[in-house]
């Protein structure tokens, strides 16, 4: 295979999934989903056109883009970056995969090119992405300048460091079986809840976030891109308020997406001060992913963590009991999260890396 016997093209955004000029953008997530599949042998992660197209139509906070590599007409490469219209930020998010007929023709090259461009239209300095393997990989490993966790020195490990990224940290996926006993998750509550006391207590609610949390809420997703290990990533501060996360509940509604949220809140202040979220699409019987737990700074050391997660287990058994499983990634750092975890009873399902090459 050789560079002249591929097109790549830019992909557009359709006004809706069965629009004729839907074509690139259903293709290039499809080849997501086919060379994810084929490096870990699992469809967790996998990707859904109409759940990824409201965040594309509407660009107000995150500007978005992709590229799709064709060969003979068949897709075979694709790349998508994200942006965060935060001022001052310098970073550009982005995944790029190639399907296993696809591989070692110098796609990937072909792909990373495109994203050199299209970094510097956007004036970005720093390009971020995240590598996932499985966690039986056989290969030699590279460790994480953090001291926690090591990745597979892969087909995609050895791409990225080529490329000049660097290995910045390693984050743990992890599933805990929804379809298992719930008993252990009660007693875990309970407990936790008595450990916190009346200062604290939980609040829950299903789709858009009620009037009354609005402003709470937005608080505490601000405090997610200040308060969880980043090890060197540049990571800008996110600004939110009411209408960010009034903007937000609209675009995974229109996404068709079933979201539950348990939040502790701080009765003296009022303020919420942890929460855990999941979300799954039309399809019940998919994985469910957790999309964010936090616990902020100063409110730490009292089992809040426990608390949300476990509250919204919980919860979520019986919103969908049709779910098998809830996929969750942390930072191998974050003990305290991942001490967690392994108490409720999840289990490392695959691993990721974290990596990023700062542009001059």
């Amino acid at each position: 295979m050789t560079v002249e016997t591929l097109s790549v093209e830019r992909v557009a955004t359709p006004d809706s999934i069965s629009a004729p000029d839907a074509r690139d953008f259903v293709a290039m997530i499809e080849v997501f989903n086919r060379g994810v599949d084929h490096d870990i042998g699992l469809d967790h992660l996998r990707w859904e056109p109409s759940e990824m197209l409201p965040s594309w139509l509407d660009q107000r906070y995150v500007a978005r883009g992709g590229h799709l590599v064709r060969r003979a007409g068949e897709p075979v490469g694709a790349l998508q970056w994200s942006a965060s219209r935060e001022d001052g930020a310098r970073n550009l998010e982005f995944d790029l995969v190639t399907t296993a007929e696809g591989r070692g023709h110098g796609i990937e090259a072909l792909l990373m090119r495109r994203l050199l461009d299209d970094a510097r239209e956007q004036g970005r300095t720093a390009l971020q992405t995240f590598s996932i393997h499985r966690v039986d990989a056989p290969e030699e490993h590279l460790d994480a300048p953090t001291g926690h966790g090591s990745v597979p020195l892969d087909a995609w490990s050895r791409f990225f460091l080529d490329q000049g990224f660097v290995l910045q940290q390693v984050e743990r996926n992890s599933a805990f079986d929804l379809r298992g006993p719930l008993a252990a998750v009660r007693r875990m509550l309970d407990e936790a809840l008595a450990h916190a006391g009346a200062d604290y207590r939980v609040v829950t609610w299903t789709g858009a976030t009620p009037e009354r949390h609005r402003e709470a809420f937005a608080y505490v997703l601000s405090r997610m891109s200040t308060d969880v290990p980043m090890s060197d990533l540049d990571v800008p501060a996110e600004t939110w308020d009411v209408e960010r996360v009034m903007h937000r509940d609209r675009r995974l509604a229109a996404g068709g997406l079933l979201i539950g949220v348990a939040a502790v809140e701080h009765v003296p202040s009022g303020r919420l001060v942890a929460y855990n979220e999941l979300g799954i699409g039309e399809d019940r019987t998919r994985p469910t992913n957790q999309w964010g737990t936090l616990v902020v700074t100063e409110h730490r050391g009292r089992r809040l963590g426990t608390i949300v997660k476990c509250a919204n287990l919980l919860r979520w058994a019986e919103l969908v009991p049709t779910s098998p499983f809830v996929s969750t990634f942390n930072a191998e750092e974050n003990r305290p999260m991942l001490d967690v975890n392994e108490a409720i009873g999840f289990v490392p399902l695959t691993v990721a890396g974290a990596w990023q090459r700062t542009l001059e």
